[in-house]
């Protein structure tokens, strides 16, 4: 006679979760050129790059965003920006120009927010990447010199002075791409063989005095560097890390170097240009069209132990596009480079992404007709039935979640309580407006008249206070202005009607009792107590009334 019972706990009928990634462009269209490099300065998005116009605005090669529009930063600059970094409260632009705000200078200047400064002198040549270490401004790039005084591709700035490290990287080409703070460190990566006149490839320690190496680092160019899960993650042009195969991306711990996967390929380019991590990923950027033997197309993500693309990736019509530049912005990962369109949304060369977790819930308010008993309470039909002890309990019910489109989402079992009340949790839902579809075992379905907007903050939906709040109004009146689910639907065919009727007989003159879906007022007995309400139902012809 007893039936298994599930109710107890909530329970949530899902899958395991899965992420969503959403693609957007910034308004009034994207950039005309390629976009390298971003960062946040006092709480404004900056991009710089080829470009000489971004969302309509004529600018140069570098702006400003501040939430609805994109700003110049004065004249700007007149050359390629691949490097920003904020130090001591200004901002620092590198790349490949000889003048700021028209101000003659070459390869690097800063911004105060207000005018462009020359205080810096010049770099002998491009700049390519800036860190923050030890509170030093670190550049990296081309150049021998730094404003005069001798540095081999890489030199430390005080806010005063420049100052070379040690005697910096070299071999036969020994540019620096990327730069990186790990483990109080700073780490140096790029085309360099030697470091501090010592074999190094392509990737070096500097501990404030001396260079040394990271195991037997890497077999070929190391254009990106970030840190992930305590790790050092390195991207760029190579095959191999610490003499292990790696194909273009490769993690060192410490100790060791690992690859990532299968890595990164591509038909015709396999750069990762770029690292970040994000949402709890690692994130990859570049010339790349394939992750772990997967489709990503210039972009993807690592979760630890698969690589995934990320909504369709990035496109170009030519044989090479891809992601140069990450940088978060409020909840979205904004991602420059070289494409036109982002997943399936025409944007150019820049684009937002907003990684969305699953998971939404709902605080309900229902009552079901037959085991309300007035005043704002039901019954405590479990405890009647035999099942449990708590006087507070009612019953299970079943919550479905179905799109404005209609389309079936998820079901979460929960309990319902003495006083209306019931907890939804949907684990995979994606925040979104769902209409809400409450089932039970012996209630007609009954659904919210509108969707209703669900994200993981949860929401409140009354269904008692007013029939309009129903769908088609589609609630019984138990006591003045409280409405409640109709009850007397026994074989789940959207109808009460006398099959339903001769379900209960049957269970009357079986003399059934405990839990049984014929107990339609849940004091613990099938008998003629239950009838009036069922028949009452047929009578009035009701049925589950739904989109």
């Amino acid at each position: 006679m007893m039936i298994s019972i599930f109710i107890l706990l909530s329970q949530v009928f899902a899958f395991s979760k899965s992420e969503a990634q959403n693609w957007s462009s910034f308004p009034n269209g994207g950039a005309n050129d390629w976009v390298y490099s971003s960062c946040i300065y006092n709480g404004d998005l900056i991009v710089g790059g080829k470009f000489t116009a971004i969302g309509g605005v004529n600018l140069n090669h570098i702006a400003r965003w501040d939430g609805s529009n994109w700003q110049p930063l004065g004249l700007g600059v007149n050359g390629k920006v691949n490097a920003l970094a904020v130090y001591n409260g200004e901002l620092y632009v590198g790349g490949e120009f000889t003048l700021a705000g028209g101000i003659p200078l070459n390869f690097i200047a800063k911004w105060d927010g207000t005018n462009w400064l020359d205080d810096l002198g010049d770099m002998g040549s491009t700049v390519t990447s800036m860190v923050v270490y030890n509170n030093k401004l670190i550049v990296g790039g081309y150049f021998t010199d730094a404003d005069g005084t001798p540095a081999n591709y890489i030199a430390s700035h005080d806010g005063n002075d420049w100052t070379a490290l040690g005697s910096g990287l070299g071999g036969g080409q020994g540019q620096v791409m990327a730069l990186e703070v790990y483990n109080n460190q700073l780490i140096a990566g790029g085309f360099f063989t030697t470091a501090g006149g010592s074999p190094a490839s392509h990737i070096a320690k500097w501990n404030g005095t001396t260079w040394s190496t990271l195991g037997n680092g890497i077999s070929g160019i190391v254009y990106s560097l970030t840190i992930y899960n305590g790790s050092l993650i390195a991207g760029g042009l190579f095959l191999g890390a610490g003499g292990s195969p790696a194909n273009h991306i490769a993690s060192w711990n410490g100790t060791s170097w690992s690859a990532l996967g299968s890595g990164m390929s591509g038909t015709f380019y396999q750069y990762v240009l770029a690292l970040t991590t994000f949402n709890g990923n690692l994130i990859a950027g570049g010339y790349f069209t394939h992750s772990n033997g997967i489709m990503t197309n210039g972009i993807a993500q690592w979760n630890g132990s698969t690589w995934s693309p990320i909504s369709g990736g990035l496109w170009y019509p030519a044989n090479v596009y891809g992601a140069h530049t990450f940088c978060q912005y409020g909840q979205d990962l904004v991602v420059g480079g070289l494409f036109t369109n982002a997943g399936s949304v025409n944007t150019s060369h820049i684009a937002k992404v907003n990684f969305i977790t699953p998971g939404v819930s709902l605080n309900l308010k229902i009552y079901l007709e037959g085991y309300y008993t007035g005043a704002g309470v039901m019954t405590a039909t479990l405890l009647n039935q035999g099942i449990g002890t708590n006087p507070t309990m009612t019953d299970s019910i079943d919550v479905d979640l179905y799109d404005s489109s209609l389309s079936y989402i998820e079901t979460t079992k929960t309990v319902l309580n003495t006083n209306g009340t019931a907890f939804c949790s949907f684990l995979n839902a994606l925040p979104g407006n769902y209409y809400v579809v409450v089932r039970h075992r012996n209630c007609i379905e009954t659904w919210s008249a509108i969707p209703i907007l669900l994200t993981a903050i949860p929401a409140t939906y009354d269904f008692t206070n007013t029939s309009a709040k129903a769908y088609g109004n589609n609630m019984q009146e138990v006591e003045s202005g409280v409405w409640a689910f109709y009850t007397g639907e026994l074989n789940n065919d959207e109808n009460i009607d006398l099959l339903d009727l001769s379900i209960l007989d049957a269970d009357i003159n079986s003399f059934q009792f405990g839990y049984f879906a014929t107990d339609l007022n849940g004091d613990g007995n099938v008998d003629l107590l239950d009838s009036p309400t069922l028949e009452s139902n047929v009578n009035n012809f009701v049925f589950s009334n739904h989109p």
